[in-house]
């Protein structure tokens, strides 16, 4: 009987951790698929707050996991796709 008490208090502790990890897990999978997806054209942000349009993704001549992104018109720059935080929602239909 004095065990039940001790329960509740390591599960009042424990519950909203483990209910945090559980939404950064789900948010790291999107975030990742997101990267995965981006092709030429699309407009993006990245983690310093550059907006740009991707020219082109790591396959495409540069190295695996980097691509190329127009942030002025004629201005390439190139990134790692660890960069990319997210989509640009105002060009997204």
């Amino acid at each position: 009987m004095e065990l039940l008490p001790l329960l509740l208090i390591l599960g009042l502790f424990l519950l909203p951790s483990l209910l945090m990890m559980r939404s950064q897990r789900r948010r790291a999978r999107e975030v990742e698929a997101m990267r995965a997806s981006l092709v030429p054209g699309d407009r993006i942000v990245s983690v310093a707050g550059v907006h740009g349009t991707v020219v082109a993704v790591g396959e495409q001549g540069q190295e695996q996991g980097a691509i190329d992104v127009e942030i002025a018109p004629g201005v390439v720059v190139t990134m790692e796709l660890a960069g990319v935080m997210k989509k640009d929602a105002e060009v997204m239909p």
